[in-house]
């Protein structure tokens, strides 16, 4: 990789013309988060906020957003040309986790070089922006990586959960027990212990994106070992000051604290404007991070995400969430032995919930193990609602080509379009109603899922008359002979475009 950590991946961005320091002085209080909304929702560059108002004189003066929000930075990042495909972005995430790195333990790093504990912990000290009109507060944990440990067997996780400034030295947090940490959450509760959490700012982008996707790691390993694979190198981490965790040695900012699991302790969380580009989670008493420590490198820069995405308008996360979700979704198929999957893909807007998966189908069925086997694991909590399988011979980045597989593939009286209704589903979803999203009640929320087949139906009747075929051969492409004669000749018509290739 052509950088280290964090603070060398910005300035890879700036040496590439991939950013652009703000040093005009801006309001933390929404200005911030307009200008990210305006640059990347158009692929723009990513953004150095270096004289925040109100911010000029303390430790922490500078707020970065929008590292990886456009698909040439997110190639850059794993190491790629800047114009790689998604398609090419995703065979290289899927390979590349595959084999995974184990992080190494040093004994100290730059994230050392401040130590600040007690009562001389203010989170407003950080320039942390209000993003959203209607948000609850400002949003400190939008891109981060919260760190936790299971207190049976040892295992780290990390992951990218929202969490809101409720004073000084408390973080109020949204916590599903779907995710990780939440059955990390769940033991230390059966316990009636605190559970302890690190919080990491400023970290590596490949950690970014293994901590915001739900990697499936097997026991004994971590998103460090899954990032150390996407990066080619392992992450150097080092031990909390306060807690028994470990954290990104590199780390811009790492807060230390603990979770009670006792709800008298709980504070007010939400709303949020989410991932779907609504507000998210009604204003509630939430699990909060009581600080006990923060460390930080001398002069830096704290990350921030404008969460939320709508048509036209995006923030930083579709851009790698997308195509990491997709490679995740391709390994969980092999993993669960479905064949012959060829392509995965999901528009990143939508965050793969209409997910397209490409096969080479040899039985009855395939699709519905595509789609059996997806639901089956924990990536789909937010994501996979409805997921559409076609054969081989569609491009699955094609719009064209799927919508007329869809058009001419399906029957909806044969069986081709299946539902699937209580399943998991994200508490974030607006299609649902708000009852129905108690994570309180149910621990997250709910969806009906839904399988398109549009593959070639295999109770279709061979038609004799096209050569015992299912389906009938194109019309559209001319025999070999008569497009080699016209592309011959193709010169002599004097038409202005070229011929099909």
């Amino acid at each position: 990789m052509p950088y280290q950590d964090f603070r060398e991946w910005v300035e890879l961005l700036r040496s590439e013309g991939e950013l652009s320091e703000i040093k005009a002085e801006v309001d933390w209080n929404k200005e911030i988060a307009t200008i990210s909304r305006n640059v990347t929702s158009q692929e723009g560059p990513a953004l150095l906020f270096s004289n925040v108002k109100g911010y000029k004189d303390g430790d922490f003066r500078k707020v970065f957003s929008g590292g990886m929000a456009a698909r040439r930075r997110v190639a850059m990042a794993l190491g790629l040309s800047k114009d790689g495909t998604y398609k090419e972005i995703i065979k290289t995430m899927k390979d590349r986790l595959r084999t995974p790195i184990k992080p190494v333990v040093v004994a100290t790093g730059p994230v050392k070089e401040n130590i600040v504990k007690g009562k001389d912990i203010d989170l407003f000290k950080i320039p942390v922006p209000f993003l959203h009109s209607l948000d609850g507060g400002r949003y400190i944990d939008t891109a981060c990586a919260v760190v936790t440990c299971d207190p049976d067997t040892g295992d780290i996780n990390l992951g990218t959960y929202r969490g809101m400034i409720a004073d000084k030295n408390h973080i109020a947090k949204l916590l599903a027990t779907t995710a990780h940490w939440g059955n990390h959450f769940a033991k230390y509760r059966d316990l009636g212990k605190p559970m302890p959490v690190a919080i990491c700012y400023g970290i590596d982008p490949t950690l970014l994106m293994c901590s915001a996707s739900a990697v499936q790691h097997p026991p004994g390993t971590s998103e460090y070992d899954f990032a150390g694979g996407l990066r080619g190198a392992a992450v150097e981490v080092v031990k909390c000051e306060t807690l028994d965790l470990l954290v990104p040695a590199r780390a811009e900012i790492v807060v230390e604290g603990w979770i009670s699991t006792d709800p008298k302790d709980y504070m007010m969380e939400g709303p949020f404007g989410e991932y779907p580009g609504t507000y998210g989670g009604m204003a509630s008493p939430k699990p909060t991070v009581a600080v006990e420590c923060l460390t930080y490198r001398n002069d830096p820069i704290y990350t921030s995400n404008d969460e939320g995405s709508s048509p036209g308008r995006w923030c930083e996360s579709p851009y790698f969430f997308g195509p990491m979700h997709c490679a995740l979704s391709w390994n969980a198929l092999e993993a669960a032995g479905v064949p012959n999957v060829l392509d995965v893909w999901g528009h990143p807007v939508a965050l793969g919930n209409n997910l397209r998966v490409k096969i080479k189908k040899i039985y009855r069925g395939h699709a519905k193990q595509v789609a059996c086997a997806l639901w089956g694991t924990t990536i789909v909590a937010y994501m996979a609602k409805n997921v559409i399988v076609v054969d081989d011979d569609i491009d699955i980045h094609n719009d064209e080509d799927v919508e007329w597989a869809l058009s001419y593939r399906t029957n909806a009286e044969m069986h081709d379009i299946q539902f699937f209704h209580l399943c998991i589903g994200s508490m974030l979803d607006p299609s649902y109603p708000l009852s129905e999203r108690n994570t309180t009640k149910y621990g997250q929320g709910k969806a009906s899922r839904v399988l398109i087949d549009a593959t070639v139906n295999w109770e279709l009747e061979p038609e004799q008359q096209y050569g015992g075929k299912r389906f009938p051969p194109l019309c559209t492409v001319p025999d070999p002979e008569d497009q080699a004669l016209v592309e011959k000749r193709w010169k002599e018509y004097g038409i202005g475009c070229p011929p099909l290739r």
